[in-house]
């Protein structure tokens, strides 16, 4: 039994320490090309398929784990692929510099012609005698970027290239909805105002004129905002009626 106990002990620390080994974490990172911070860019973790792209000024936040794969895809730029180890994990930070696309034809000669003055002639012979694309200016199979000093990039199939837009897309969405949201929280103390009319807060309710914002100010802790952009007008009513008499004991007397 004394024996048993020690391999026991090994077994769980190894265990434990596989498991720590798999522990996800938020990584940070920011996204770079010469020096230029990038927005926009999709970042895919391949093996949680769960993604994200830059911010304005190229920062950007994942969760990740040792041996997870993370792609970086933007449209003007070579896709990277990088493999977290376990330096990266220990870090929790990520600097990542992509290459612009730039393809580069081979290079053509004008040469000095011949020419008769006639157009359709002229023509014909200035295009017959230019040299026709080589095989190599249009092969576009070394597109991947393999970073040298590194020997954990891969360039991603095409069809994980098709899932990181989709989740640029739906990442897109979400922050056009957010943004949204939060303008008409900005404009609701506004249109509250004007849909109920200052008559409303003054005769009724018995609130100065030069007290109704502060006042719908102060029933924002009843969360009236939220409710009102909800469309839920009858219930802000109701809260606006019930908290009059609290903004005027203590707001005026």
């Amino acid at each position: 039994m004394k024996r048993i106990l020690p391999v026991l002990l090994l077994l769980s620390l190894a265990f434990s320490g596989d498991l720590l080994a798999q522990e996800r974490i938020m990584l940070k990172g920011v996204i770079q090309s010469d020096s230029v911070l990038l927005p926009d860019i999709h970042i895919l973790n391949l093996s949680s398929r769960q993604g994200t792209i830059s911010s304005f000024d190229g920062e950007f936040r994942i969760s990740a784990a040792v041996n997870d794969t993370l792609i970086f895809s933007g449209i003007q730029f070579h896709t990277l692929g990088l493999i977290v180890d376990e330096e990266i994990i220990e870090r929790k930070y990520l600097k990542i510099e992509l290459r612009p696309k730039i393809e580069e034809l081979s290079e053509i000669e004008l040469k000095g012609h011949d020419l008769d003055g006639l157009f359709y002639i002229d023509t014909k012979r200035m295009r017959d005698s230019l040299p026709l694309v080589t095989d190599e200016a249009v092969d576009f199979s070394n597109q991947g970027y393999d970073d040298p000093t590194s020997g954990n990039y891969v360039v991603p199939s095409a069809n994980i290239l098709n899932l990181v837009s989709m989740i640029g897309k739906k990442k897109r969405k979400e922050n056009a909805e957010k943004n949204n949201l939060i303008q008409q929280k900005r404009q609701a103390p506004a249109n509250l105002r004007k849909e109920l009319g200052d008559d409303v807060f003054v005769s009724q309710m018995g609130i100065p004129k030069t007290h109704i914002e502060p006042f719908i100010r102060y029933c924002q802790k009843k969360k009236i905002i939220d409710l009102y952009v909800e469309g839920r007008l009858m219930e802000v009513i109701d809260i606006l009626i019930k908290e009059k008499d609290n903004y005027i004991r203590e707001r005026l007397n």
